[in-house]
């Protein structure tokens, strides 16, 4: 393929045979066809591609004609089945399509935002074309003179200009149309007639209405580019447009086409592996990995990390040659040199924008035309059309993929499918930004850490992200972690932690760090795709990346350790009792423990949504123990160290021999000891330091070390831990048959839950809320308890007084709007039935836990309600 440059970078032109089908499969679909190749013009068909910037979109409107030559054998083979409008029927269709494709094609290429100035858009639109047509012709002047003497009538223009030129076709490429939002096109006075209440509507479907004037005329090829949130990518509700949008696709390249672009890149006529790795030319495939990862496989951006890096080897020498390590550190420096995202969020963007992320983690497969909970009172939304406002990128796949055909019913086999991508180096650059919110800044730092080597859509993968997420919202809140259900009766949940007043000066926060995994296949710490470690290597883990507080989260899939792993310390000095295990048939006596500064480290396995078996067992909990408590104990010298070690067992189901030990459905404590099972399979436990052993038993069940303890969450604590319209929702999500927007919706919940107070902290002034290049739509995404639906920003919200008295029903509003049940609305309601309609806005979760309300998820869906009454 032909070379292209940017700035000293020289990079090859990826083939683009998929797009070229699209495009020459809307051509064929725009006419109707008898033996002599045309009988009659049906609505036209455009090919649009309205991804966002970088993805292409211009190299390959601007080349369609060297795409054309490249695929001709390609071409011939399926042009020989169809042939193309206006070629007959008969021997050799295939070669007389493609010669018209290659020799009786007029090739004009046209940007919005050089559109000349005029007074009818029409009359400007075809003297633009006939000038850039007949531009390539030595007798251009006479010809255009010709061409223009027939504008009044288009089908006499378009004939003439055909007919001058000996040409059978048009191909017209028009880029950056979105570009008619900006002021410049108000000159032109047809587009600005008022059919919708929306401007950005209006003159799009003004510009078709122009535009459909020349697809009705046999024959034109038409490319449509420019990144825009405002053109419905599927018109099938559009009867009455004049033309069918038919979606352009252009993926991101994958891996192997990063690699094969590199390695045909050339930096001031060197190639840049080369350049980069003198002594080893052909390169590295950690490089390859690297800056797909970073780039997301986006052309702009890796064109533009090449050059950059091309740019550092001339001012650095010692650039050249560096290892992984190194090297990932130099590429994730790079800054994008073009930012295409929100400049400012609301609150209420900033959850879609956080949901999106997840999407896209998750590797949901998306309906290219799924409307997302829009319809009702307010313009639907197109996923396509959220993903371009918010900065998606977007890859086409199969709804078969991974087996998962029967998860997303479609109304028909030739739907297609599409999963979000948002390049990690954007995200480095804006996420600073929102560092302030912690929900935003715990997805950009789950985004900016995930390995493509994991697996995303497995189930017990999206539960540890979700755990973890909740954990980290959760803390936000908590004044002692014995608030948290899952730590209750274990050795931390007297801790206190500072409260959420202070989260905005990320002083106490508890964001996620993801680290390198366990691995018991591997001895050594090694650097292929990043360290794994040995079970034995405990202390220098520890050392490593356990040094501080904080929530730690193994990054690999193979690990053989904890799921999540806690570090908290006890700053303040304690006397509490040693809590025993209840289910022990012997306790040992009550101690009294006095601690300094003592460490928790606590390793949590997750077992949630993805057994199919009965349920964890004992000898799961065995295994859990053996993997980290047993090397943790033997390695850290937990005594000497002031460390305590707490295995935590999370899981949605149990055998019944674990279940019958959760009493008063409380978590089941085991500290440290011995615990035999005897002959009825029950569980007896001994001291470690006992001489006798208990009588009738069977064998060893478990040994927990000296300053260890075993938690086994018990299923309600963890239904109170995940909220219990969490836990209901969590089973669509982990559904057999769940579509996307099942799976996505109580992950949006869960992120407008933990927005309610930690927003209160972020200054949003009214003025600033339409700021920026692309919030700048008077329509605005956003994702509420029920529906994401449209909201105008710029309108006044209707005052709450003028909707409810000043005397407020809290009986109501907790049933209703706040989504208690009976009990949790008797218990609450005596305690906040005082405050009136006029004191809402100054209500804070800190203010219901003085008002005796001590459960956090009520705390947190009492807010929610007030919020999204206030908002009313």
């Amino acid at each position: 393929m032909d070379m292209f440059s940017f700035k000293c970078v020289k990079h090859p032109l990826v083939n683009r045979e998929s797009a070229l089908l699209q495009v020459i499969g809307a051509f064929q679909a725009s006419y109707v066809c008898d033996e002599q190749g045309f009988s009659g013009v049906q609505r036209p068909h455009v090919s649009i591609a309205p991804q966002m910037y970088g993805s292409g979109k211009s190299t390959f409107g601007q080349n369609f004609q060297t795409f054309v030559s490249v695929n001709k054998e390609f071409l011939l083979h399926y042009l020989d089945k169809v042939g193309l409008p206006g070629i007959a029927k008969g021997d050799n269709i295939g070669e007389r399509s493609l010669d018209a494709l290659l020799n009786e094609t007029l090739y004009v290429v046209l940007n919005l935002l050089d559109v000349p100035d005029g007074n009818r858009f029409r009359t400007t639109l075809f003297e633009w074309i006939s000038k850039e047509a007949l531009a390539q012709f030595p007798n251009g002047a006479d010809l255009l003179s010709q061409v223009l003497s027939c504008i009044g009538s288009p089908e006499e223009w378009f004939q003439k200009l055909l007919q001058v030129t000996k040409k059978r076709y048009l191909y017209l490429f028009i880029d950056e149309i979105e570009a008619l939002e900006g002021d410049k096109f108000t000159m032109f006075k047809e587009l600005m007639v008022t059919q919708r209440a929306n401007r950005v509507h209006n003159v799009y479907c003004s510009f078709f209405g122009v535009l459909s004037t020349i697809l009705t005329q046999p024959f034109v090829i038409c490319v449509l580019a420019g990144r825009s949130d405002a053109v419905v990518t599927s018109q099938q509700d559009a009867l009455t447009s004049p033309v069918i949008l038919s979606f352009l696709r252009l993926d991101p390249f994958s891996e192997a086409t990063v690699k094969y672009f590199i390695q045909n890149t050339t930096y001031d006529n060197e190639p840049i592996l080369k350049v980069l790795f003198p002594s080893h030319p052909e390169g590295h495939d950690w490089f390859f990995k690297q800056v797909y990862d970073y780039t997301g496989g986006v052309p702009y951006y890796v064109v533009h990390v090449l050059n950059e890096l091309g740019n550092k080897c001339e001012s650095w020498n010692s650039f050249c040659d560096l290892s992984e390590d190194e090297m990932k550190e130099k590429i994730e420096k790079v800054a994008p040199n073009l930012v295409v995202t929100l400049s400012r969020m609301t609150p209420e963007s900033m959850i879609v924008f956080s949901s999106m992320l997840l999407a896209s983690i998750f590797e949901f497969r998306i309906p290219k035309r799924e409307i997302l909970f829009g319809g009702l009172g307010s313009y639907p939304e197109y996923v396509l059309d959220i993903a371009n406002h918010f900065g998606f990128y977007y890859v086409n796949c199969s709804r078969n993929e991974q087996g998962e055909a029967s998860r997303i019913p479609a109304e028909d086999s030739y739907e297609t499918f599409f999963k979000l991508v948002f390049p990690k180096i954007v995200l480095k650059h804006i996420q600073s930004r929102y560092r302030n919110i912690p929900p935003v800044r715990f997805i950009c730092s789950l985004f900016s850490s995930i390995s493509r080597l994991d697996s995303p859509s497995s189930r017990g993968f999206k539960f540890e992200i979700i755990f973890t997420l909740i954990l980290y919202v959760r803390w936000c809140f908590c004044s002692k972690l014995g608030e948290l259900s899952i730590f209750r009766h274990s050795f931390v949940e007297h801790i206190s932690i500072q409260s959420t007043e202070t989260i905005g000066s990320l002083k106490v926060d508890p964001i996620p760090n993801y680290v390198p995994a366990f691995s018991s296949t591997v001895s050594r710490i090694h650097s292929a795709n990043g360290a794994t470690y040995h079970i034995n290597t405990w202390k220098p883990f520890f050392e490593k990346y356990l040094s501080k507080d904080g929530i730690f989260v193994p990054i690999r899939q193979n690990s053989n350790g904890p799921d999540v792993l806690i570090r908290v310390t006890d700053m303040k000095d304690n006397s509490f009792p040693a809590i025993q295990d209840e289910s022990s048939s012997e306790q040992t006596p009550m101690e009294t423990e006095t601690t300094k500064k003592r460490v928790y480290l606590i390793g949590i396995a997750l077992k949630c949504f993805h057994l199919s078996s009965s349920g964890v067992g004992r000898s799961m909990i065995k295994a859990e123990v053996a993997k980290f408590l047993h090397p943790v104990a033997s390695q850290l010298e937990l005594e000497q160290n002031n460390l305590r070690a707490i295995q935590l067992i999370v899981s949605d189901k149990y055998t019944e021999e674990v279940s019958r030990q959760f009493r008063n459905n409380q978590n089941w404590i085991l500290n440290s000891g011995v615990y035999y099972e005897d002959n009825n399979n029950n569980i007896v436990y001994s001291s470690i330091n006992s001489e006798i052993q208990p009588q009738n038993i069977r064998e060893e069940w478990l040994w927990i070390p000296p300053h260890c303890q075993v938690v086994v969450c018990s299923t309600t604590s963890l239904r109170t831990f995940l909220g219990c319209k969490t836990s209901r929702d969590l089973e669509s999500v982990f559904g057999d048959n769940a579509g996307w927007l099942e799976q996505l919706k109580p992950l949006s919940d869960l992120l407008s839950n933990s927005f309610v107070d930690l927003l209160r902290h972020v200054p949003f002034e009214e003025s600033e809320r339409n700021i920026g290049r692309m919030e700048r739509r008077s329509t605005l995404p956003t994702m509420d308890m029920n529906v994401m639906q449209v909201e105008d920003t710029r309108e006044e919200n209707v005052a709450a007084s003028s909707s409810m008295s000043s005397s407020f029903d809290w009986n109501t509003f907790l049933r209703e709007r706040c989504a208690l049940s009976e009990e949790e609305v008797v218990h609450c309601l005596p305690k906040i039935s005082f405050i009136q309609l006029g004191d809402l806005d100054g209500v804070t979760t800190g203010f219901l836990r003085s008002c005796g309300i001590d459960n956090s998820s009520q705390r947190l869906r009492i807010m929610f309600g007030i919020r999204n009454f206030l908002k009313m």
